[in-house]
C-alpha cells in the first residue's frame, strides 16, 4: 500500500554531490553551452563561465543557511515560507519552481534531438529524416521518467557513474587541445573581447553558465532523503559548484584557443565547435567517444531536475494545495510516483508545442536550436526568480531568530540579487525574436501560480522544517 512519506537516508554526501554535478551537467560544455557562449560572447565566452561561478557563491549563500534549517522536498518554496510565513508568495514561488525544474527535462530532450542531425550532417554529411529528431526527444523524456519512477538511489549511483565518465573523458580532450593548440592567450578573460559587447556577454552567460550551473539547487528537494540533511546538504552544494565551475571554465577555454580568434564566429556557427576542435587535435574518434560520453551526461541530466519536480508536486499535495493523491509514495521504489506522471506529461506536451513550430519556420537545425535558447532563457530567469525570493528572505529569518548578520544575511545575498538584476537588464535589452518569446511565457506563468496560491492562500501552513530536532549549523 502506498505511503505519504519519503524514505529516510538513503543519501549520502557523494550521492547527493554527484546528483547536483550529474544536474549543472558538465558535459554540456562540449554539447550546448560552449556554442551558446561562443555565439554571444565570442573569445570573452571562457569569462563567462568565471562570472557565472562567482555569482553562483553569493546567490548560495542564503541557500547554505537555510539547508542547515529547513528540511523539506518542497525545497526553495519551503526556504521562502520559513523566512516571511507568507502563503500567497511561497506558494507563488513554488509555481515559478515547478517550471524552473521542468525546463531542464525539456531543453535535454529537444538538444538531444538536435545533436543526433547536426552530429550526422558535421562529421558524415549524412542529412537525416525530420521526423528522427523528434522521436529522439520523445525516448528522452521516457527515459527521465523512468529513472526517476524507480526511485532516488538508483538515481544517485547512475549520476556517480555518468559524472565521473564525463570528468574522465572530456578533461582528457580538454587538455589535449590546449597542449597542442598555437592560439592560447589571457584575452579570453577580458570583458572587452566579448563579441556581442555587455549585451551579449549577459546573454552568453545566462544561456550557457548560469543555465548549467543553477542545477546545483535542484539537489534541496532531496534533503528528507539525505542522511545527516541539515550538514551533509550544504557541503554538498558547494563542493558540487567548485567542482563544475572549475571544469567548465577549463573547458570552455580549451574550446576557445582551439582556433584563431578570427575563426571564433564560424565556429560557432558550427552548432558543434567543441566536437569540432576536438576532431581537429586529438582524431574523430576520440571526438566521437567523448560526445557519447556527453550524450549520456545529457540525456541524465535531466534525472535530477525530473526527481525535483516530483517532489514540489508532491510537497504541494502534502500541504493540500493540489490533490492528494499526488503525495502517494510508491510501496516498493520509494517515489512520488504518480507526480511523476504528471512530470512525464507535461515535459512531452511542452516540448512537442514548442518545436513543431519552430522547425516549420525555421527548419530542423535552427529551430531545435532556437527551442532550447528559448527554454534556457526561461530556465535561467524562473531560477534566478527564487533565488532573489530566498536571498531577500533570509534577513527576514534570521532577524526572527535573533541571528541577523549584516553583512552575512543581508549584504551578501543582496550582491547576488544585484547581478541577477543586471543580468536580467542585459539580458532582455538585446534580445531578439524568437528568443523573447521567453518573457510572456515565465510572465504569464508566475501570474497563473499568483492566482491559484491567491485562491488557496486560506489553506494554512504546514511544518516546513520536518527534521526540527536535528540541530542546526
Amino acid at each position: 500500500m502506498a505511503s505519504e512519506s519519503l524514505p529516510k537516508g538513503v543519501l549520502g554526501f557523494w550521492g547527493i554531490v554527484f546528483l547536483s554535478v550529474v544536474a549543472i551537467f558538465p558535459g554540456s560544455i562540449y554539447i550546448i553551452s560552449s556554442t551558446t557562449a561562443l555565439t554571444f560572447a565570442g573569445e570573452a565566452a571562457p569569462l563567462t563561465f568565471v562570472l557565472g561561478t562567482i555569482l553562483m557563491f553569493f546567490n548560495v549563500i542564503a541557500v547554505y543557511i537555510f539547508s542547515t534549517k529547513v528540511v523539506n522536498a518542497g525545497g526553495f518554496y519551503k526556504f521562502v515560507q520559513k523566512g516571511t510565513n507568507n502563503s500567497v508568495i511561497s506558494r507563488t514561488i513554488a509555481w515559478d519552481q515547478f517550471i524552473a525544474q521542468m525546463t531542464p527535462v525539456i531543453i535535454s530532450s529537444t538538444v538531444f534531438g538536435w545533436l543526433i542531425p547536426v552530429t550526422a550532417s558535421t562529421l558524415f554529411n549524412v542529412t537525416l529524416p525530420a521526423f528522427i529528431p523528434f522521436l529522439a526527444s520523445i525516448l528522452v523524456v521516457v527515459y527521465v521518467f523512468l529513472l526517476s519512477y524507480f526511485g532516488i538511489k538508483l538515481s544517485a549511483i547512475i549520476a556517480m557513474i555518468v559524472g565521473a565518465a564525463q570528468f574522465i573523458f572530456i578533461t582528457a580532450a580538454g587538455i589535449l587541445i590546449v597542449a597542442h593548440s598555437h592560439y592560447n592567450t589571457l584575452g579570453t578573460f577580458n570583458i572587452a573581447n566579448s563579441s556581442g559587447g555587455l549585451s551579449g556577454f549577459f546573454i552568453g552567460m545566462v544561456t550557457g553558465p548560469l543555465t548549467a550551473y543553477i542545477g546545483y539547487s535542484a539537489v534541496v528537494h532531496f534533503s528528507e532523503e539525505a542522511k545527516f540533511s541539515k550538514t551533509t546538504m550544504k557541503k554538498a552544494i558547494i563542493t558540487s559548484i567548485l567542482i563544475a565551475g572549475v571544469f567548465e571554465t577549463f573547458l570552455m577555454y580549451a574550446i576557445t584557443v582551439g582556433v584563431p580568434r578570427s575563426g571564433l564566429a564560424a565556429l560557432a556557427g558550427t552548432y558543434a565547435p567543441a566536437l569540432l576542435v576536438t576532431a581537429k587535435f586529438v582524431g574523430v574518434g576520440f571526438a566521437l567517444v567523448v560526445l557519447i560520453v556527453a550524450l549520456l551526461g545529457q540525456i541524465t541530466s535531466p534525472m535530477t531536475f525530473g526527481n525535483a519536480a516530483e517532489r514540489i508536486l508532491y510537497s504541494l499535495s502534502r500541504d493540500g494545495i493540489l490533490p492528494k493523491s499526488l503525495s502517494k509514495i510508491h510501496p516498493k521504489y520509494g517515489s512520488p510516483s504518480r507526480a511523476s506522471t504528471v512530470v512525464l506529461v507535461f515535459a512531452l506536451a511542452a516540448t512537442i508545442i514548442t518545436q513543431i513550430p519552430l522547425v516549420l519556420h525555421y527548419g530542423v537545425l535552427t529551430g531545435f536550436f532556437y527551442a532550447v535558447v528559448i527554454w534556457a532563457t526561461i530556465l535561467t530567469v524562473t531560477n534566478l526568480i527564487y533565488h532573489v525570493a530566498v536571498n531577500q528572505s533570509l534577513a527576514f529569518l534570521t532577524h526572527r531568530l535573533k541571528e541577523l548578520n549584516v553583512l552575512k544575511h543581508i549584504v551578501g545575498p543582496t550582491i547576488g540579487t544585484i547581478f541577477i538584476i543586471i543580468i536580467f537588464y542585459y539580458t532582455f535589452l538585446g534580445i531578439a525574436f524568437p528568443f523573447v518569446l521567453a518573457a510572456p511565457i515565465v510572465v504569464i506563468w508566475i501570474l497563473i501560480g499568483l492566482l491559484i496560491a491567491y485562491k488557496r492562500r486560506n489553506v494554512p501552513l504546514t511544518e516546513s522544517d520536518l527534521d526540527q530536532k536535528t540541530p542546526s549549523n
